[in-house]
């Protein structure tokens, strides 16, 4: 928040004061590999905020900002509808006699297997038989990590180990859950830093995953 020291004590924030200080906190969370569209959003929504305020000391500053940001997450990170897993995997099994397909994706280092690990559990709470892909055959560890979860939850893991075509261990596992009755299938995939072009690409991606 020391982007936004030079504010304290200003008379009423306007939209130059506050320019050099979000565009430092937008490059900061890009650095972070936040994505660019997210990055902007969120500086935009504590601009927005913030703008027509009068600060006192630093310390108040701090508070504002940080309030701030934790609305513009709150907004950003809140679903706009509801999703039933639970009763789309029943639904899906019992109308279509397929296992139900979750893939997670992300830009590195979200927490992508440790999701999956979580998702797994609670639909193994609610009864359900989950097997798990080992679709991310390019980062060292992935593998190792995915069994270790698999172990834990006693999940079937489908792997064929590392610099493999992700569709097809994809599309394997689907057949293979299908023959043996499971209900759901959760694909892990490789992350990827999240930059321009890349969404059309990861959604080829998946497509491919998905309906090889």
């Amino acid at each position: 928040m020391s982007f936004f020291k030079g504010l304290a004590g200003v008379k009423e924030l306007t939209k130059e004061d506050l320019a050099p200080a979000l565009q430092k906190l937008q490059d900061q969370l890009v650095g972070k590999n936040v994505a660019i569209n997210i990055a902007e959003q969120l500086c935009n929504s504590v601009g927005a905020s913030l703008e027509g305020i009068k600060p006192g000391s630093f310390s108040s500053v701090s508070r504002l900002v940080r309030s701030a940001m934790t609305d513009a997450l709150t907004r950003l990170l809140t679903p706009k509808q509801s999703i039933d897993i639970l009763g789309q995997a029943k639904s899906v099994k019992k109308n279509e006699k397929r296992p139900f397909v979750i893939v997670f994706c992300g830009v590195n280092g979200v927490g992508k297997s440790t999701s999956l690990a979580k998702v797994c559990f609670y639909l193994q709470q609610q009864g359900l038989v989950v097997h798990l892909a080992a679709c991310d055959t390019f980062r060292s560890g992935a593998v190792e990590q995915l069994r270790t979860h698999a172990r834990c939850l006693k999940a079937e893991l489908h792997e064929q180990g590392y610099n493999k075509d992700a569709a097809s261990v994809a599309k394997y596992a689907i057949t293979t859950a299908a023959k043996s009755n499971a209900d759901v299938v959760l694909i892990d995939t490789a992350g990827a830093f999240c930059s321009p072009g890349l969404s059309q690409i990861l959604i080829s991606y998946l497509s491919t995953s998905l309906y090889v």
